[in-house]
């Protein structure tokens, strides 16, 4: 779940100190002040890394926000060039409340992308972006801006359970402006092999140290020189490495390697390497000519002469010489290992000869970041592209008829819950784990609230009774017409289209059903979840998304609720411990100025806020406050006479 988020030059926000994020965590404030400024960074960065064209750096206009273009986004009269994200996520453990047969929550033990994030703590990320202001293609980069720099750091944990903290940042090149051809000349490197590895040197690259030395346990001469990036995240390092030098070490680790799985230095899977003549010559002295002639057939054994002898001789290849060596009996293979082994200088010597011969040569290559690096890029990858879900303040109005759910997520209810029915209606018979409405019927939610699989009608249905928003949900296919979803409301017994019921149902279901859906470790959005609710049901809903976190699923509202908000703080003060007051965060966002403001407001376990912002939800006390005083004055000014009703009576 994401824990920290922080906005530089982000329209009205510029924070100085990141916003502590929990599992349920709430913005409230005056309209205009900056809530909904934070929640669209965040469907920013979800939009970008689920954009299928991998080259757009961020995507400003998308599926689930469009904020126009790079000088809109700015914030007005700011001086800095870039605006800056900046956040943290934890993959989320496995909940107490989760510890059922069968499969296990995301987090600890499931996998993505075919990696575990069982040894990931914790993953940040530091993106800046701007219009790169000093190119000629300013006006494109309005719409698509350019990726500044890009900092992932990730703390996972070894064999030992120790944290190993790793990070990699690249940042636009120090060279750009230049075309490909100089800064290959200015890394004495060759030309490039193919158009990815010339792209990789528009973004310069460094890596923690040791990151840096597992890359050079494959290239000993390895140094990062540039990067391809998946939007903005990096996914494939260039190096530059010394050719001869990668070649001779190659060399000499395969021919005095113990192991019969051959080298294991390697310089390219499609590079031919050769043994030169005079390391050849060395060998025959070591080994002996008549052992080193049963390795090869008679055509390839004029190679074995003395050097010079062959006329245009060049050498044998590396990837022959091993392939001999492992076909060899066992006996006549041990037999060379052994005269290897006797001759302790014998990797210097060759060494050495090889440097002689060959002068240095430089190239780059593409290669994959190590596994720390790569697991905490691929989580933040994943995570936002998959278990990042929103739903928008301005529901789909009641219709008799609903479209087609999408082919690609078939649990994605639209960021209007226009595709609500079609996804009751597939998944209506999924069994989900969720907490049953009776842990909430009284004061206090159990420490360690049932948890029940039920299917998703049967969740939805005990959630809608518990609201009494309805008793009952029909959904049915119409084939190209779409969905058909009926309710059966409160004390009726017949069904009727959401046409016919009140609008609150068709504003609850959308809400219930992308919940129960989600997975755990899924971050849910939501704009203004009480819109056309009942005070009782705005009330109640703050019980559904506190049993959303305590199934490790993250709610953030933004909302206008102050029944929602009383609720928890209830919730909080009823609590026989502070499990209910840590899982809430809440901040009071206001914009005195043109900058906006987060004030963090505490619920402590007996429900009460210490420090109650001046506008939070003071305006109904306010309010009562006013009515006390004007009936006052009025019976002061009645001379103390009864109201009309009361003298009647």
């Amino acid at each position: 779940m994401i824990t920290k988020w922080k906005l530089f030059n982000f329209k009205s926000i510029n924070q100085g100190d990141p916003l502590e994020f929990g599992p349920l965590t709430i913005f409230a404030g005056a309209n205009s002040s900056g809530k909904s400024t934070l929640l669209q960074s965040m469907l920013l960065i979800s939009q970008t890394l689920s954009h299928r064209i991998r080259s757009r750096s961020v995507v400003l206009n998308g599926a689930l926000t469009r904020l126009g273009q790079f000088d809109d986004l700015k914030s007005n009269g700011g001086a800095a060039n870039q605006i800056v994200v900046e956040w943290e996520c934890v993959p989320a453990g496995e909940s107490p409340l989760m510890a059922l047969d069968g499969p296990q929550p995301f987090g600890r033990r499931v996998v993505f992308y075919g990696r575990s994030t069982e040894r990931i703590r914790r993953v940040s990320c530091e993106l800046a972006f701007d219009c790169d202001p000093d190119s000629p293609q300013r006006e494109l980069y309005q719409l698509q801006p350019q990726l500044f720099s890009c900092r992932v750091a990730t703390t996972a944990v070894d064999e030992e359970n120790v944290d190993v903290h790793s990070w990699i940042e690249v940042r636009r090149a120090s060279l750009a402006g230049l075309d490909a051809g100089e800064k290959m000349r200015r890394l004495s490197v060759e030309d490039a092999p193919n158009e990815p590895v010339r792209q990789s040197l528009e973004l310069d690259v460094s890596l923690d140290s040791e990151s840096v030395s597992d890359i050079r346990v494959d290239y000993p001469t390895a140094e990062p020189v540039g990067c391809l990036v998946r939007h903005f995240l990096p996914d494939t390092v260039a190096l530059r490495i010394n050719v001869t030098e990668e070649e001779a070490r190659a060399i000499v680790s395969t021919v005095c390697d113990d192991s019969p799985r051959g080298p294991r230095r390697r310089v390219g899977p499609d590079r031919d390497i050769l043994i030169p003549e005079q390391a050849l010559a060395l060998l025959r002295e070591v080994i002996g000519a008549e052992l080193l002639r049963d390795l090869f057939p008679p055509q390839q054994q004029a190679l074995l002469s003395e050097p010079g002898e062959v006329a245009g001789s060049t050498g044998v290849s590396l990837r022959d010489w091993s392939d001999r060596i492992r076909r060899l009996p066992p006996a006549r293979r041990l037999e060379i290992r052994q005269r290897i082994r006797e001759q302790a200088e014998l990797a210097d010597r060759l060494l050495g000869l090889i440097r002689g011969e060959r002068s240095d040569r430089f190239e780059v290559i593409p290669y994959r970041p190590p596994t720390n690096v790569l697991d905490g890029v691929m989580y933040l990858d994943y995570f936002f592209s998959a278990r990042v879900k929103y739903l928008g303040p301005l529901r789909d109005e009641p219709k008799a008829l609903y479209p087609l759910a999408p082919g690609v997520d078939p649990t994605d209810v639209g960021l209007r819950g226009e595709y609500t029915a079609a996804v009751l209606d597939l998944n209506k018979g999924q069994r989900i784990r969720y907490i049953p409405t009776s842990a909430f019927r009284g004061a206090e939610v159990p420490a360690k609230a049932q948890v029940l699989v039920r299917t998703l009608e049967a969740a939805m249905l005990d959630w809608l009774q518990y609201l009494g928003v309805a008793e009952n949900v029909q959904t049915k296919d119409r084939g190209k017409f779409g969905h058909e979803l009926k309710v059966v409301l409160p004390g009726r017994t017949q069904a009727h289209d959401l046409t016919h019921v009140g609008v609150g149902v068709s504003q609850v279901l959308p809400i219930l059903v992308m919940c129960l859906l989600a997975e755990p470790d899924t971050t849910l959005i939501f704009e203004q979840p009480e819109l056309h609710l009942h005070p009782r049901v705005q009330t109640l809903l703050g019980d559904f998304f506190l049993s959303m976190s305590l199934l490790g699923k993250q709610c953030i509202l933004e909302t206008h609720s102050e029944y929602l908000i009383n609720r928890l703080r209830f919730r909080a003060a009823a609590s026989a411990d502070d499990e209910v007051s840590k899982k809430i965060v809440m901040y009071f966002v206001e914009k005195p100025a043109d900058t906006s403001v987060f004030r963090r407001v505490i619920v402590n376990e007996y429900g009460a806020i210490a420090d109650w912002p001046e506008g939070f939800f003071d305006q109904s006390q306010n309010e009562a406050e006013e009515i006390l005083k004007a009936a006052t004055r009025k019976r002061q000014s009645q001379g103390g006479r009864l109201p009309r009703a009361e003298r009647h009576n």
